[in-house]
């Protein structure tokens, strides 16, 4: 008979044989609790404090049009939706400086205090400005969440599941795009009118609604410290070694595998230089580090530049054009699929990768947005279509959503901290979230004066883009599903040689 010994070592089987011996088998608990602690609060107090502050206006423009005293096409208007966006672009090109100078977890906590300022302007606003000042504030604060944010999920996460930690920031960002959605519905928004002044918006739920935010800065306040520092950043920036091996044994909760990770760190330094950290001039005069900011840049450019911040901002205008009815529902409905379809995305990531995601995804958005050109067209002009028209537009806008959200909504956040080694990284991301905030501004400031220019053609515009950015995600963007930084580095400095050299 067959002698077999069992012996747990850990999270390790050995198995051993009189008759055959098998080889050691790892099975790593890739998620520890500090882990999980870590991705919780980082993506609770950055990326749904953004998702927030993205839809927080949908269903509320009405109100506080109202409340203020202005008319939908006043300028004011046009500034609260895109004062988020002109605080970001700031907030974005200082969190990669910001971060590689104080380190990720502080500049994460400290955040806190513009998100704080920002929400409480907004909260107690009595006039138009106060609440201005506000939301730019707090888009200051969602500028360094998404610059500062998916650059701690990169470094903190294992390889094999870097790319679902990296999602799950945007899967938190449609959370809190949801949540804002719902709890600005007609019915919850208005819950507290008083029948006898109907028309007295200056008492209404909105300013409990729109401090909200306060809740998840006190959550993130009270345990993001007792999550380590980016292990990436201590060795890299600090030149700590212990420190570094220090956190990354409680990330993993394994000393072998922190040694490993170590060893790997080591080893990409060795590949690329001595130096600890890359200046602005090498990051736009070295070839490869251009490359791989073109490509980063470009795939911000097609996130925003496919008009999902029209989409989820004036979507109860775009229904009603299409002639439907309950249009704040239907968003809110919208802000649902967007969480589902990111949910999904999930594992897909990291099993059909970053690059086919991304093409599928743009694929069947030039689809959705061609269908949703139509449903416009009909839906103003053919009043014998409007019903018609009307379920088109929901199912083109739910088309595009779920496609979006399984390829330029969560890739471009992702890939930014996998395209650069980390000598690099801090600044490079700071220029791509920047792009993206900048490309979130032009929609926002400009979508009221494009349709008021080109009115139900105005998605065509949008179509043409993201057929654009198409052709580009095919001609430039790498795979990089589970390979280590350094490799994707290696890659790219491959690509950049097969361009004449006055182009990189």
């Amino acid at each position: 008979n067959e002698y077999k010994s069992y012996l747990r070592m850990g999270d390790s089987l050995v198995v051993s044989s009189d008759t055959e011996r098998e080889p050691l088998v790892e099975k790593t608990r890739v998620w520890t609790v500090t882990l999980v602690l870590s991705t919780v609060m980082t993506v609770l107090g950055c990326s749904f404090q953004f998702g927030f502050q993205t839809g927080a206006l949908a269903n509320t423009k009405e109100v506080l049009e109202k409340t203020f005293h202005l008319n939908d096409t006043s300028i004011e208007i046009s500034v609260m939706v895109s004062g988020m966006a002109i605080g970001g672009i700031f907030g974005g090109l200082l969190a990669g400086f910001a971060a590689d100078l104080i380190g990720r977890k502080r500049c994460i906590l400290l955040n806190n205090i513009p998100m704080t300022i920002g929400t409480v302007l907004m909260a107690i606003a009595h006039d138009q400005y106060s609440f201005i000042v506000g939301r730019i504030i707090a888009g200051f604060a969602c500028g360094v969440s998404t610059g500062v944010g998916p650059m701690y999920l990169s470094e903190i996460s294992p390889v094999k599941i870097k790319g679902a930690v990296g999602v799950l920031h945007q899967f938190l960002i449609t959370l809190g795009i949801l949540v804002a959605f719902i709890f600005s519905l007609d019915a919850v928004i208005h819950a507290n009118i008083d029948p006898a002044h109907p028309t007295d918006y200056n008492h209404k739920l909105w300013h409990v609604y729109f401090g909200i935010p306060i809740i998840f800065v006190v959550v993130q306040v009270v345990l993001l410290p007792f999550c380590p520092e980016s292990p990436s950043w201590l060795y890299f920036k600090k030149e700590r070694e212990d420190l570094a091996k220090k956190a990354l044994t409680k990330l993993r909760n394994d000393e072998e595998e922190a040694d490993r990770e170590i060893s790997t760190m080591i080893e990409e330094r060795t590949h690329t230089s001595d130096r600890t950290m890359v200046s602005y001039k090498e990051l736009f005069t070295t070839p490869h580090l251009l490359l791989g900011l073109v490509i980063g840049v470009g795939l911000q450019g097609a996130q925003q530049l496919s008009g999902i911040v029209a989409i989820l901002n004036y979507a109860p205008q775009i229904f009603k054009t299409a002639g439907v009815s309950n249009s704040d529902v239907v968003t809110a409905i919208t802000g649902g699929i967007n969480v589902l379809m990111t949910f999904i995305s999930i594992p897909l990531i990291d099993r059909l990768g970053r690059r086919t995601l991304m093409i599928i995804g743009q694929i069947f958005m030039v689809i959705a947005y061609v269908g949703l050109s139509l449903a416009q067209s009909f839906g103003s002009n053919n009043q014998d279509h409007m019903t018609w028209s009307g379920y088109l537009s929901i199912i083109t806008v739910f088309l595009f959503i779920i496609f979006f959200a399984i390829g330029p909504g969560a890739i471009p956040w992702l890939i930014i901290g996998e395209l650069f080694t980390a000598e690099a990284r801090g600044k490079a991301s700071s220029i791509c979230v920047g792009a993206n905030w900048l490309g979130q501004l032009l929609v926002a400031l400009f979508y009221e004066s494009i349709w008021d220019g080109l009115g139900t053609n105005t998605f065509w515009l949008f179509t043409s883009f993201v057929a654009f950015f198409l052709i580009f995600t095919v001609l430039f963007v790498p795979e990089t599903k589970k390979k280590p930084v350094d490799q994707i580095s290696r890659e790219i400095q491959d690509q950049a040689r097969k361009f004449p050299p006055f182009v990189f």
